[in-house]
Parts: structure tokens; sequence; C-alpha cells
């Protein structure tokens, strides 16, 4: 009997130690405090910087979700337990519900709402865990807190040391609330892109015991802008390490971490990568007599094994080039392309106090300029001067005749004046782009901006081969002619066709950011209204083909001719006001058409 009584007291000792440590999760009770209830001499820990939090986001609608992710910075920072929920900021109420993605981890019902939390499900080591946050339906305060406990063992865990801050879009407060909101995003939409050239940047920033506190200033900053900071191993975009302060339309700031992957293409969220480097704390947020101020720490800083990756990790003492980028916001708060960047010399490190100043002067303006003049160009050249020229060629040759124009007839010298001209224009902008990129070819990382180089070369190619083509044809009653006519109509409608293309690739691109207004929709009318024209042409051709007899001879050679042969007696046709006068008003219908959506994508990308 006293064995047995030994026995159960040694049980109860060992099932009351594991039953305080909640080895398979965090009771609902803890949900309010968050802190674990492991014993009354057992208290929350000094904040660490083994471990982080991060989102995908930090805006919202209420109808997106939010990936987070918690882990350790090394993969020997492990932990054991988790308990993950969102809070409103104010209020400090739960709200939303959590789906889990990793294994390790089961929802938890705060407050009897089912999937209301995230705790863990076992007491193995985890090094990260990843769930996903939906947001609730009716958000009654705009920020909200997503909070995290990490409990190592027993006796060490940590309490409000981790978290990330949310900002929802569209608030559904009260009507005071619905109203600063849709005034906000009516200012975000349809407000002319602020002026940069007299915002100034001052960042600075200290190291001491393997922590770096870094501070941003940044005066005359106007709401849907932001200031980023770069730093990277060259003086070129791409591969770099990026701290981006966000000024929202709602007069809040917003810190983000990101990484720009490679040359134009947007940054992304730093979370997107395994061990970007460091722990990522934001300190301070905010904006305080027009000054915005954005604050935070890096350490933790571990000597993880190096892997084969694109972008390394952010070292403390890797020497770096700062850049700074100054951009607006579009109207969802995502970053489009930056209207002004400079790289600064010379390098920093991390470990090592530094001050960088910073006044905008627009110095990336001429550049971006060039990029625009590129567009405009070929838009107007492949859009108007292109279609007019082939529609000519291809099916006013009977009309006018006996009309000349320099000894030439009138369709051949109006055809040879644009499609000349196509060639000259489209080497200008050739050459444009060329200076703007610095001669360098385009990344194939860049999926889209690398499509269009690809296509847009061909474009290119063909307008050049075409005059040349032209130069050294043989004469219209030669052998070998109808080779010269197929080959000539081939490559220009394959550069037409191409042309297409290659414009519509450049509406998806990531640094004029037209997917969200849809501006892509100008093209696709376009390539609508290409075979249309064409379907009408052809269309009135075989309409009066039965009313056609023999009559004045014309300059009209048929491709189709026989055995393909031009000859001395070509085609006679008999003239047909109604037909040449129908075919006239189409052309001119079409050229106003043409004209209209190359002056509407014009001054959309002069706008961007």
């Amino acid at each position: 009997m006293e064995s047995f009584t030994y026995q159960l007291v040694f049980f109860l000792i060992i099932y009351i130690k594991y039953g305080h440590t909640y080895p398979t999760g965090a009771p609902a009770g803890v949900c309010s405090t968050m802190t674990p209830s492991h014993g009354d001499s057992i208290s929350t820990q000094q904040c660490s910087t083994k471990y982080g939090i991060q989102a995908d986001k930090t805006q919202y609608y209420t109808n997106e979700t939010v990936r987070i992710i918690i882990n350790g910075t090394t993969s020997s920072d492990t932990f054991r337990g988790i308990l993950l929920l969102a809070k409103t900021q104010t209020g400090n109420q739960i709200i939303g519900t959590w789906r889990i993605v990793s294994s390790t981890i089961q929802t938890l019902a705060c407050d009897n709402v089912a999937n209301s939390g995230i705790t863990h499900n076992s007491r193995s080591d985890k090094t990260s865990i990843e769930a996903i946050w939906t947001p609730p339906a009716t958000i009654t305060e705009t920020t909200t807190l997503i909070r995290a406990t990490i409990v190592t063992t027993k006796e060490v865990f940590f309490v409000n040391c981790f978290s990330v801050t949310l900002t929802a879009r569209q608030a559904n407060q009260s009507t005071n609330a619905t109203t600063v909101a849709a005034n906000t995003t009516t200012a975000a939409t349809t407000t002319a892109a602020p002026s940069t050239t007299s915002v100034g940047v001052n960042i600075s920033w200290t190291y001491a015991t393997g922590v770096t506190a870094v501070k941003m200033q940044v005066t005359n900053l106007n709401p849907s802008q932001y200031c980023a900071l770069g730093l990277s191993l060259d003086q070129e975009m791409g591969e770099d390490h990026v701290f981006v302060c966000k000024y929202l339309p709602t007069n809040t700031v917003v810190m983000e971490r990101r990484i720009n992957p490679s040359g134009s293409s947007p940054p992304v969220l730093a979370s997107t990568i395994t061990n970007p480097g460091g722990v990522f704390n934001i300190t301070t947020q905010k904006v305080e007599n027009g000054v915005i101020f954005c604050e935070f720490t890096l350490s933790g800083f571990g000597n993880a094994k190096r892997r084969r990756r694109a972008i390394s990790s952010l070292s403390q003492t890797t020497s770096y080039y700062p850049l700074i980028a100054i951009g607006n916001l579009d109207s969802s708060a995502d970053l489009t392309y930056h209207t002004s960047r400079i790289p600064l010399s010379p390098t920093v490190q991390l470990n090592q106090a530094a001050i960088i100043t910073y006044n905008a002067d627009g110095s990336d303006a001429p550049k971006i300029g060039l990029m625009k003049a590129h567009g405009i160009i070929m838009i107007f050249t492949w859009i108007l001067f292109v279609s007019t020229g082939v529609l000519i060629a291809r099916y006013f040759k009977p009309v006018w005749p006996g009309r000349k124009i320099c000894g030439k007839a009138v369709w051949f010298s109006i055809h040879r004046a644009l499609m000349t001209s196509v060639a000259i224009l489209t080497i200008i902008a050739f050459i444009l782009i060329l200076v703007f990129e610095k001669g360098k070819w385009i990344s194939r990382d860049e999926t889209r901006e690398f499509a269009h180089s690809i296509v847009g070369i061909l474009v290119i190619c063909f307008a050049i081969i075409q005059p040349i083509m032209a130069l050294f044809r043989c004469a219209p009653d030669g052998e070998y002619r109808y080779i010269f006519n197929y080959v000539h109509a081939a490559v220009g409608s394959a550069a037409l066709v191409l042309s297409v293309v290659a414009i519509f690739i450049a509406m998806f691109f990531t640094s004029f950011n037209f997917t969200v207004n849809k501006e892509w929709v100008i093209i696709l009318v376009w390539a609508c209204w290409l075979p249309v024209i064409f379907f009408a042409f052809q269309f009135i051709e075989l309409y009066f083909k039965r009313q056609e007899s023999v009559g004045k001879k014309t300059d009209s050679y048929d491709l189709s001719y026989g055995n393909g042969i031009a000859r001395d007696n070509p085609t006679e046709v008999e003239p047909n006001p109604t037909k040449d006068r129908i075919k006239i008003i189409v052309l001119l219908v079409h050229i106003l058409v043409a004209f209209v959506l190359s002056l509407a994508l014009a001054i959309v990308i002069g706008k961007t």
C-alpha cells in the first residue's frame, strides 16, 4: 500500500508538471492575457531576437487573407509552444478566423469562437510555423495587431514580444469612418502623382551588442507616396534588401521589409524567402508635424550555413551601397515604379554607425522620359502608321488611277513614305530604350519585360529588313518578282501581328502597373479592331468584284496572277467611283480609330 501511494504521488507530480505546460496546445482560457500558466514562480522572459514574425501584406481588404509566418533566426533557434491571435489595437478584441498551413499547429476556440486562434499540437521542436488569417466581414478598427506568444521550455517563454501591424484598406466602423475611407480611395485614384522634387531624407543608424538601430526621417513626403532605403552590393537595382516607409492616404505610416529580386521588378516581402538575414523589428512608424518617422532594429544575425541562392542574406559585416528611392503608391497602397532614385556612396556597413542624407532632385526624370518616349513612338508607329500603310498597299492600288506623286502611283508613294517613316521611328525608339537600359539586355527573371524584348527585337528586325528588301527588288515585270511580293507581304503582316503582341505584353509591365485600372483594355480593343477593318475591306472587294469589268489600265499587280509572274499587261479594271469612295471613307474611319487609341495609350504612359 505504501509503495502504491508513492507511485501515485510520483504520477501526479509528473502529470501536474506536463499538464501545466500544455504540450498539446494552449487552453482557451489564456487567450485574453496570452500568458502561459506554467506556475506562479515562472514569469515571462525578456524579449529575444532569436525569433521573428512576418506577414505577406500589411494592408488588406476584408475579402483577402493574410499569411503569417513565425520562425527562428537560424535552424538552431527552435520553439515548442505557440499562441497566435489577431486583436484590435485599441479594444484588444480577438477578431477574424484562422486556417492552419503547418502540420505542427491547430486552431483554438477563444471565447467559444471556433478557429479564432492558433496554437501548437505537440511539444516537438519547431523552426517555423505558418497560418492564414481571414479578417472579419465588418471591421470595427482599421488597425489590427497579430500577436504571438512563443514558448521554448516550461521556464522560458516570450509574451508581448512579437507582433505585426495590419491596416484595413476599407473600414466599416461607422458613418464617419466610412466617409474617411471613401475620401481616401478617391484621393488615391484620381489625384495626379505629386512631385518628389522637394523630399528630404535623413537616415542614420547606431550599432551596439549585435543590434543595428535604424532611424528614417522623411520630410515633404505626400500621402500615397513611399520612401525606400535599399542596400545593394553594387550601384544598380536588383538582388537588394529594401526597407520601405509608406505614407498612406489615411495619414498613417507603415514600415515594411522587402527584397528586390532583380532589375525593375517590384520588391517582394522579405517573408517570401528563407532567412533573409537578421530579425526585423519595427519600433516607430508615425507622422508628426509633417515629418515621417520610420524606425526599426536589425538583430539576430546568425552564422547559418551559406546556401546557393539568388539573393544573399543581409549581413552586418558586408559593405553595401545605399540606394534611396521615392515613388507613389497606387490605389491599393502597393508600390509603383519610383520617380526618383539615386545610388549613394561610399559604402556602409550595418555594424558601423552611419548617416545618410538625400534631397530628391528628380534626377531620374530624364531616364524615365526615355522609356516613355520609346513607348509613345512605338505606339503611334505601329498602331497608326503601319496599319494604314498595309491597308493602302493591299486595297488602294486601283484607286486614284492616272494620278502620280513624284512620278509614282499615289498608293505607292503614300505606302513608301509611311513605311520609311516606320523604319526610321522604330530605330529611334530602339536607341532610346538602349540608352535607358544602358545597353544591357533584360534579365530572364523579369519574365514580361524579357518576353517583350524578344518580340520587340523581332519587330525591329522586320521593320529594318522591309525597306532593304524593297531597295533590291526586281522590276515589276521580272520573272521572280512574285517572290518579293509574297515575302514582302508576309514579313510586313508578321511584323504587324508581333507589334500587337509586344504592346500588349508591355501593358503588364510592373513599372507601369496598368493591371489595376485596366488600361490594357485599350490594346485589346486594337487587337479586335484589326481583323474587323481587314474584314470590312475584304467584304467591299468581294461585293464589288462581280460589277468590275475590263477597263482602264491601273498600276495594280496581282500577287496570285497566273503562275505568279507579273506581266507587262497587268490586270485592267474599270474604275468604280462608288467603291473607291466607300474605301476612302472606311480608311478615314480606321485612321481616326487608330489615332484615338494611340493617343489614349500615349496619355496613359505619359501620366505613369
